[in-house]
């Protein structure tokens, strides 16, 4: 076990501060090997950060905190180039993550130098870019498009999703596009989608996570999800019966129309005058 002086233990006790106040939620390796670090037990503090790093459903917030602790070990004892591929793995986890303030001048050197020969590319994290899910409509498969560049030889990249307020999630693998190979596809089948009378929402995040299980990437995580809202059933709309034929008016206008065409006839039979004469011979028998 190697200590170093107060001065040093009061500077790594205040940047480790500093970044622990991000991190939400909190974790038991996370705490112990901030302990440790503040005390100066950094030998113990790298196997307990490393434990950590291993665990299973790791915000990127944690798993970030985590390799800069890591980092900030290996470094005080002597380890740079440990302490270098921790800060890269931490730029993988958060590229766009930036040291505190009070972080002692000689590991915001190394850093910058780390961060430089990303920005010059001798240094390739893997880089994420997800496209959000729009409202969907229920029975149907969704699927989800993500980029992912400079993935790491045995990495692997996964879909976790649940129904919101669920308690697991479920997991499906990326795969690559053939014809774009940074493009790659994960399909939510149809039904995980069953149609309810009323709308829910569902919960998911992406990981990128080396051949260790170690978290690379990710854009949401188990306890910060992305979401996207699934619309309810609906409403059956039943088909039009056709009306009885009495209850078409044009029936009885039809029947009415007849009624009074023979009613008519019967009327002019009735009343018209004779306008012949009708011969009529008489013969008595025995007449001459």
């Amino acid at each position: 076990m190697q200590k170093v002086g107060s001065f040093f233990a009061v500077v790594v006790m205040v940047s480790s501060a500093a970044g622990l106040a991000q991190v939400a939620p909190r974790n038991d390796a996370l705490t112990k090997g901030q302990q440790q670090v503040d005390e100066g037990d950094f030998e113990d503090a790298v196997k307990t950060l490393q434990a950590g790093i291993d665990a299973p459903d790791l915000t990127d917030e944690q798993l970030a905190e985590l390799y800069r602790l890591l980092g900030l070990a290996n470094l005080y004892l002597g380890n740079e180039d440990k302490a270098r591929d921790a800060f890269e793995k931490l730029l993988q986890a958060r590229p766009d993550y930036e040291l505190p303030k009070a972080t002692p001048p000689k590991i915001r050197t190394l850093y910058g130098r780390i961060k430089d020969d990303i920005r010059k590319r001798r240094v390739r994290p893997v880089t994420l870019t997800l496209s959000g899910v729009p409202e969907q409509n229920p029975g149907q498969a969704v699927t989800v498009e993500s980029r992912i560049d400079d993935m790491a030889l045995g990495a692997k990249a996964k879909l976790f999703y649940r129904r919101s307020g669920a308690q697991n999630y479920s997991s499906i693998d990326f795969l690559r596009d053939r014809s774009d190979r940074g493009l790659y596809r994960a399909t939510i089948p149809a039904f995980e989608l069953p149609e309810e009378t009323a709308a829910y929402a569902l919960e998911y995040y992406v990981e990128v996570a080396d051949a260790a299980q170690r978290r690379l990437a990710g854009r949401g995580d188990a306890f910060t999800p992305l979401t996207f809202n699934v619309n309810a059933r609906a409403a059956a709309v039943e088909p039009e019966k056709p009306a009885a034929w009495y209850a078409n008016p044009w029936v009885w206008v039809g029947i009415g129309a007849g009624v009074a065409a023979v009613t008519t006839g019967a009327v002019i039979l009735a009343t018209q005058k004779p306008t012949g004469t009708l011969p009529i011979t008489l013969q008595v028998e025995g007449a001459p």
